[in-house]
């Protein structure tokens, strides 16, 4: 079970992938493997969507990779988070797609499925996944207080805890912002 329990360090937002580059040359210390990106398509009014992927590159070479769905949002691009594993030391592909797969699955949740452009992720998965995320500025050490309502640290819980049941079914839980005690 140890194996499923994910701390999330995100750093954002940025508003371009040559930030995010920036970023991760910068802090070649920080090894981030999971990125949320947050805008419109193109001709949308008014709906907003949202993605999250993996990478075991730096994600800013994955970002430029053919195909990819920031090219779908790129115009109206809102925010790019990078997410760090911080409990684990050299987190196996495994550990990263459980990780995302239980976001993924909280953000089509939380928006539907239709805001999602992950298509193929949505679906939980079949263990138990414990993941906290925590939200930090890019360029201080310190939290995100207060992000947007239509943010994906606005939306992502700060605790998911997903109870697998059996036989394709399982709970979803979460603590949507964590409050000082």
């Amino acid at each position: 079970m140890e194996n499923n329990v994910f701390l999330i360090k995100w750093y954002g937002p940025f508003d371009c992938t040559e930030r995010v580059e920036q970023w991760e040359k910068e802090h070649k210390e920080t090894k981030c493997s999971l990125y949320l990106l947050h805008g419109k398509l193109k001709y949308a009014k008014t709906r907003e969507r949202y993605y999250c992927g993996m990478s075991i590159r730096h994600i800013y070479k994955r970002l430029t990779d053919k195909g990819h769905h920031i090219q779908e949002i790129e115009e109206r691009l809102n925010s790019i988070y990078v997410g760090q594993l911080a409990n684990v030391k050299r987190p196996t592909r495994k550990q990263i797609f459980l990780a995302e797969k239980i976001i993924t699955a909280s953000l089509a949740d939380a928006v539907g499925e239709r805001n999602v452009l992950n298509a193929t992720n949505t679906l939980f998965p079949a263990k138990d996944v414990f993941v906290i995320n925590e939200w930090w500025k890019p360029t201080e050490a310190s939290v995100w207080k207060r992000q947007p309502t239509n943010a994906p640290s606005n939306i992502v819980p700060d605790v998911l805890v997903f109870h697998y049941q059996g036989n394709g079914f399982g709970d979803l839980s979460g603590c949507k912002k964590l409050k000082a005690l």
